[in-house]
């Protein structure tokens, strides 16, 4: 008879703890499941948590270089902000040059102005939307940094009246609100938005207390220096704006500012874009200051350890300048991702909260718990397609903020930063081969009568088409640039000024058998047909790196080429 299977021992007859196990799973099958059901819930919490964890700190990695972005965005304007504000600089210190080279003939304008700077306050009517507005000696002599020059009073108003239409141009796209000032140490300023005479002595007074200024003017010899300050604004308003300033010379001589004064409203709407409410964007300045706060305006005095509370620890904000960027952790459990601002002295901070992106990692993946391994699975997969979209959104931004900092809006041509990067780079190339490098100047003329009679709209077609031209006819080693308004330029390496000429002809020929059609609002005015005049200049590397020389030589013949009856090339076959 055969022996009678004991289920109660395992298959070798073993009494250890496998044996004792083997005996509990074959009498109590429903605790077991039960038992592992627990065992794979907790499991599957613990790795919900890990999930959590790991889904908030990828949120706040992301964040990260959101932010990153958003600095990269704010950087970008007002770096275009100050390539504006040196060209105006240069603009002036031009024409100061000019005139020391011309004789001087002032018109009726000049003279009535001339005659009536005693008065309190008085005004230059100037050929842009801008009029010049100047206060009397009397009041001159109670502003600190500024004093009364009749010698030179008339030639600063009409450096000052040239200025005015190009204190109103905006790049394309511009989101800042600002107002863009000339400031002459003689009394008078010219200001985009204009201002009247009622308000001139106010603004004038304001300008002589701020450090930009009056700093100037004793110790000559700053020039190049962009100055950025939290300051008063200029209207009266009594909030703060955010100041670039940039000091006018003649030789060692302080002529005056050129001040752009943006609004901290403006930069209010620019932190406004935070990625969601539970991060809380700030602009803040070297003393904890707040300068700008997403989702609602700042209050004058605000400061981000007001805001903060005690979470915030003693010279949190002095290592987030040390450090530049990074994340700070608070003693709430909070994040604070910082990064400073590329050429002033502020910084983005965001204040995370982690108990919220704890609390929307964890929506995401609340239905893992219910769906198990094929929710998990799920999940893993459209989180994977997320990641994929958000990386390449960013770097659709990256790219959008690249081609922002790098190319003229309008034109699509390099601006002027990219420009004075590349002749860096293609004077050292030619420096080691001792060849040449010529650079062509061109401006539209007439510009202003295109704009007059067809409208800017029309204005901005005739810019684009010039353009094409340039990108059409030009070498794949050649670089050309829009530097601002009707201005072009065009670098040639390898090339000395006599083939930059016949460049220049050419471009000369192709340019003067356009013909536009005009915008929608012009239309039966005909086609725009018109010229331009060409500067040709070059350079043979020698050990200095010098594109302001240049570019003044080749603006000069540019200059003789209007002066000639436009519509020509001038240049000269002498190394510079």
């Amino acid at each position: 008879m055969p022996k009678e299977l004991d289920l109660a021992t395992p298959p070798n007859g073993s009494a250890s703890l496998l044996g004792k196990w083997w005996g509990f799973a074959v009498r109590f099958p429903h605790r077991i499941v039960v038992v592992s059901f627990g065992i794979a819930i907790v499991l599957l919490l613990l790795i919900l948590f890990r999930g959590l964890l790991q889904a908030r700190d990828r949120d706040i990695e992301s964040l990260q270089q959101t932010q990153r972005m958003r600095v990269q965005a704010i950087d970008a304007l007002l770096n275009l902000e100050a390539e504006r504000l040196r060209s105006l600089r240069n603009y002036a210190g031009h024409l100061l040059r000019l005139q020391q080279l011309e004789p001087f003939h002032p018109d009726a304008d000049l003279l009535q102005a001339f005659e009536r700077r005693h008065a309190d306050t008085w005004t230059l009517p100037s050929h842009g939307d801008a009029a010049v507005v100047g206060v009397g000696e009397a009041q001159v002599g109670g502003l600190d940094g500024f004093a009364r020059n009749d010698a030179e009073l008339m030639r600063g108003l009409d450096i000052a009246r040239a200025m005015s239409h190009l204190l109103g141009a905006t790049p394309a796209g511009s989101t800042l609100q600002r107002r863009i000032t000339y400031v002459s140490r003689n009394g008078f300023v010219v200001s985009r938005p204009s201002i009247g005479e009622g308000q001139v002595l106010a603004m004038l007074r304001r300008h002589a207390a701020a450090p930009y200024f009056h700093e100037n003017a004793p110790r000559p010899g700053r020039n190049g220096m962009l100055t950025w300050a939290l300051a008063e604004a200029s209207d009266g308003s009594g909030d703060q704006s955010l100041l670039l300033s940039l000091p006018v010379y003649l030789g060692q001589a302080f002529r005056g500012v050129v001040v752009s004064e943006i609004a901290r409203r403006s930069l209010d709407e620019l932190l406004g874009s935070a990625p969601h409410d539970a991060v809380r964007g700030f602009l803040v300045d070297r003393d904890g200051g707040l300068v700008g706060a997403s989702a609602r305006s700042v209050s004058r005095g605000e400061t981000l350890a007001g805001v903060l509370g005690e979470t915030m620890a003693a010279g949190t904000v002095a290592r987030m300048f040390q450090a530049g960027t990074g994340i700070l952790r608070q003693p709430d459990g909070n994040r604070l991702i910082f990064r400073k601002l590329a050429d002033s002295d502020l910084v983005m901070i965001d204040v995370v909260s982690t108990h919220d992106v704890m609390l929307r990692s964890a929506a995401r993946l609340s239905g893992a718990v219910g769906a198990g391994a094929a929710a998990l699975a799920l999940l893993l997969c459209l989180t994977l397609m997320v990641v994929h979209t958000l990386f390449g959104h960013y770097l659709a931004r990256g790219e959008a903020l690249r081609a922002l900092a790098e190319t003229d809006a309008l034109t699509g041509l390099a601006n002027r930063r990219v420009f004075t990067a590349r002749f860096a780079l293609e004077y050292a190339h030619c420096a080691r081969e001792q060849l040449p490098i010529a650079l062509i100047m061109l401006d539209i003329d007439h510009f202003k009568r295109i704009n007059d009679h067809w409208g800017h709209p029309s204005g901005d077609i005739v810019l684009r088409q010039v353009a094409q031209v340039l990108r059409t006819r030009v070498r794949s080693v050649d670089l050309a640039a829009r530097l601002g308004g009707e201005e072009f330029a065009i670098l040639l390496p390898r090339t000395g000024v006599a083939d930059a000429a016949a460049v220049a002809e050419q471009l000369r020929e192709a340019v003067g058998d356009l013909s536009c059609e005009p915008a929608a609002d012009a239309i039966g005015k005909g086609n725009i047909r018109f010229t331009a005049s060409f500067g040709v200049a070059q350079i043979v590397p020698d050990g200095t790196n010098d594109l302001e020389a240049l570019v003044l030589v080749a603006d000069q013949r540019l200059y003789a080429a209007k002066a000639g009856g436009r519509n020509r090339v001038v240049a000269q076959q002498a190394a510079a």
